[in-house]
């Protein structure tokens, strides 16, 4: 714990000292806060259904941006070859640049709670609903950051980390998206096994334990995923 903690810390540093933490980060809550406000003040709709249904679309964007550096700047700047050979287990490392990431993508989201405390201002809102669709937001980023994650321990270039994240993330919505179009048997696969569609459950304000077991199992997956690929570089 004392190693996921450290290297935790270390990220948090450096996402405080470099501007791209705060770009990202700034453009995220600008672009959730236009999609809030427009559907406030355009729509004339004071609910946070139309919010949370964009959300799966900036996580698709963001989370690559957040993530691809992790491993990837690691590799390229030849300090993962040090981390290696600390004696430190590959798994330490991936989970404190996963909790990291995590802890990231929780302090935004935190910050967007503005959003429901200003409807409460214009009347009543549903607190169960908004819990259970806060609750379905951060698993869904859970797991997104996990698969992220593992396009980041794919390669030593930032920018193409990114572009396997988004294109992996991008496939899962877009699966979705076409899934009335697949013949019965598939599409019963796509609604078991795709995240976007328990995370459509969840904001109706009912939380199964299917839907929580397949975050957490996606997550887990793609985290086994990343290890098994440090790993393999490792013992090359």
């Amino acid at each position: 714990m004392h190693v996921i903690w450290a290297l935790c810390q270390k990220e948090w540093r450096i996402n405080l000292d470099t501007p791209q933490g705060y770009v990202v980060s700034i453009a995220f809550l600008l672009a959730s806060g236009f999609f809030f406000g427009s559907n406030l003040f355009l729509n004339g709709q004071a609910d946070m259904r139309h919010w949370f249904a964009m959300l799966p679309l900036l996580y698709i964007f963001f989370i690559p941006a957040m993530a691809m550096r992790l491993f990837a700047d690691e590799r390229k700047d030849g300090t993962y070859e040090l981390l290696a050979t600390m004696p430190t287990r590959t798994i330490e490392l991936v989970l404190g640049k996963y909790c990291s990431l995590m802890g990231h993508l929780s302090a935004l989201l935190l910050l967007t709670v503005l959003y429901p405390l200003s409807l409460a201002l214009l009347g009543d809102v549903d607190a169960g609903l908004i819990a259970a669709a806060y609750l379905a937001a951060w698993l869904l980023a859970a797991s997104f950051s996990a698969i992220c994650l593992y396009a980041s321990a794919l390669t030593s270039h930032a920018m193409v980390a990114y572009i396997v994240g988004l294109i992996l993330l991008l496939s899962l919505f877009l699966l979705t998206q076409v899934a009335p179009t697949l013949s019965p048997a598939l599409q019963d696969v796509v609604v078991m096994l795709g995240p976007i569609n328990h995370f459509q459950n969840m904001l109706r304000g009912v939380v199964s334990l299917a839907d929580v077991v397949l975050f957490m199992a996606l997550t887990i997956i793609f985290l086994a995923l990343s290890w098994f690929e440090l790993e393999r570089r490792r013992w090359r």
